[in-house]
């Protein structure tokens, strides 16, 4: 008897201490997810969802002391007609709080202004297209660009159009 106990109490004591060891050492994390379903009559949703959803980066080509341009592709769908859209601003810009970097937006190589206009056909919309959105940074300045940080927000609208009977 003697035996078992002093067998049995060392053991159990390495489970427990191994139990407390795996229970000292914890990580939690917590995952925030949204979810969108769109209609399969209307949709203009891009590929890679980040685009919406994380902070984009225009890189500044310091060789050519220009911008990259931002392209990122959409899947765009309209059953019943075409697809206008626009810029929510007149202008989209980066902003340093004294300098304005202008940008030009296009759709599907249509430019974007303050006013709806097409960027997809009622027939490519009626069997969905993949179309590209271009940002890129307006003609430099004659003395280039002023060195800081910029930031700016691109709000683009998008209307399902349906043609007048």
């Amino acid at each position: 008897m003697f035996k078992k106990l002093a067998i049995a109490a060392p053991m159990a004591f390495l489970a427990m201490a191994s139990t407390g060891a795996f229970a000292a050492d914890q990580a939690n994390h917590s995952i925030q997810l949204t979810a969108h379903v769109p209609t399969n009559s209307f949709h203009v949703v891009p590929v890679n969802a980040d685009v919406v959803s994380a902070p984009q980066v225009l890189v500044y080509d310091i060789a050519n002391s220009n911008f990259k341009p931002l392209v990122e592709s959409f899947d765009a769908k309209h059953t019943a007609g075409s697809i206008n859209a626009s810029i929510d601003e007149p202008n989209a810009f980066l902003f340093n709080g004294n300098t304005k970097i202008n940008l030009n937006v296009e759709f599907n190589d249509v430019k974007l202004s303050g006013t709806p206009v097409q960027v997809v056909s009622a027939q490519d919309a009626l069997a969905g297209s993949r179309v590209d959105l271009k940002i890129s940074a307006a003609a430099a300045p004659a003395t280039g660009y002023v060195p800081g940080d910029y930031t700016g927000t691109v709000a683009m609208t998008f209307d399902a159009v349906v043609p007048a009977r």
